[in-house]
């Protein structure tokens, strides 16, 4: 996986709503706040570890056209100091209690957690209340916070595969917010001002919109206690939806991309369904049949042990809650034999059954992975409050993993031939191409 594409397949796991088992959904609390916040509580006395995960229908996509990057820094300042405690202050308190704190903004959503120890458990719910709801949003404060963004766009700049995987999007997406980076753009960041932010946690930090997740070794009843007293100034109401523009599932377009690279980096991009498309499943498990693990099919097509064209390959699921994105990249010498490659894989998907075994190790090796990377009480809390604010219900996990055990090979070839059609393909190459090297014919 290209560098910095680890993050994003995590996240994809979180809030992209791929495999989580946490448990049963029998085991999970469903309550609601007077304010209309969702609260959902799985304790357990498995370990001392509790984690509090806040997300808010507060996402990129609602970002204004001359303001992208504005829910992206929203949401980090909210860890820059409090009316009650500045930034200093505030990381002091955290690190005094042993807690461990983060934000993180994707298309759809806005999350900020905590991990405490269950001694901690108070204090982690008043930090987190205190920062979710009283934000200072110091002029100071933002200016740096403005600056770490230019760097992380710089630094996304640096990566070879940022560019391709960018156009990607752009060609698939057009004018939907999927378009753009949660990050923002550099002119976007430069226009926010505090006033900006201010307005943006007004319209959308409030009750309706935000679901508070708690899980590990703590006492259910005192925590819907604590959390109703703390969260009473908590806004009331519904933000509102974002008004998307449609997709259409065939991109058909080429773009190639003249940078200084050793290389040639490419992206092909296809539209997929979201989580709560009936496909979903079948389509996960294509997703790791292509390219999850040295013995996918496109690693064994394009690496050592097929054509020898690349080094670095794989394939993603960027999921979003209205759609998604299929996407398979690759480096290589020879970016027009990767391509011919791949979309003669992808038409043998179409037209022949995939064998057995094959189906049986890209479905075990996608539930066993999940499952696993889904073990920490962080990861729980976090899947589940996105399967509630997707509207897919916290017990999403379940009916998923039945629908993953019972897909077959008729339903890999049939979401093949009718998701993988007419792809987005971006190629990023170093001044004119090379003629290509010889090479072995084989596909995924």
């Amino acid at each position: 996986m290209p560098r910095g594409q680890t993050s994003v397949f995590i996240t994809l796991i979180v809030a992209a709503l791929l495999l989580a088992q946490p448990a049963s959904g029998a085991d999970v609390g469903r309550h609601r706040l007077a304010n209309g916040v969702t609260v959902l509580t799985m304790p357990g006395e498995w370990n001392r570890i509790v984690a509090i995960s806040v997300m808010v229908d507060a996402g990129s996509k609602h970002d204004p056209p001359k303001l992208l990057g504005l829910a992206n820094l929203t949401n980090s300042m909210l860890v820059q100091g409090t009316t009650a405690r500045t930034a200093p202050e505030l990381a002091e308190f955290i690190d005094s209690a042993g807690l461990s704190m983060d934000v993180e903004t994707t298309r759809d959503y806005a999350t900020v957690c905590v991990t405490a120890i269950d001694s901690e458990f108070d204090v982690a719910l008043e930090v987190i209340t205190d920062i979710l709801q009283r934000p200072s949003f110091d002029a100071t404060r933002l200016l740096e916070a403005q600056r770490i963004v230019h760097e992380e766009i710089d630094d996304r700049e640096d990566d070879p595969f940022s560019t391709p995987l960018a156009r990607v999007d752009e060609l698939i997406y057009d004018d939907h917010p999927y378009a753009h980076h949660p990050g923002g753009t550099v002119k976007g960041i430069e226009r926010i001002t505090a006033s900006h932010l201010v307005k943006f946690h007004a319209n959308r930090y409030v009750g309706g919109s935000t679901v508070v997740s708690i899980v590990g070794n703590f006492p259910e009843k005192h925590a819907l206690d604590r959390l109703g007293e703390l969260l009473s100034d908590y806004p009331d109401g519904q933000a509102p939806t974002a008004d998307l523009p449609p997709v259409s599932r065939e991109a058909a377009e080429t773009a190639r991309v003249f940078k200084d690279v050793d290389e040639s980096y490419l992206a092909m991009g296809f539209v997929a369904p979201a989580a709560a498309d009936p496909d979903f499943a079948a389509f996960a498990v294509l997703d790791a049949l292509i390219g999850l693990g040295s013995g996918s099919r496109i690693a064994d097509a394009l690496g050592e042990n097929g054509a020898g064209l690349s080094e670095v390959t794989g394939a993603f699921c960027r999921c979003g809650q209205g759609v998604s994105t299929f996407v398979i990249y690759a480096s290589t010498e020879d970016p027009a034999g990767v391509i011919d490659i791949i979309e003669g894989g992808i038409e043998r998907l179409s037209t022949e059954l995939v064998s057995d075994e094959e189906l049986n190790n890209a479905r075990n090796g996608l539930i066993g992975r999940h499952v696993i990377n889904g073990q920490t009480n962080l990861v729980r809390a976090a899947r589940l409050a996105s399967y509630e604010l997707a509207g897919l219900g916290f017990n999403f996990a379940d009916s998923l993993l039945d629908a993953v055990n019972r897909v077959d090979k008729d339903d890999i070839q049939r979401v093949a031939s009718e998701w993988l059609r007419k792809p987005a393909t971006v190629v990023v190459q170093p001044g004119e191409t090379a003629p290509p090297r010889g090479r072995k014919r084989a596909g995924i």
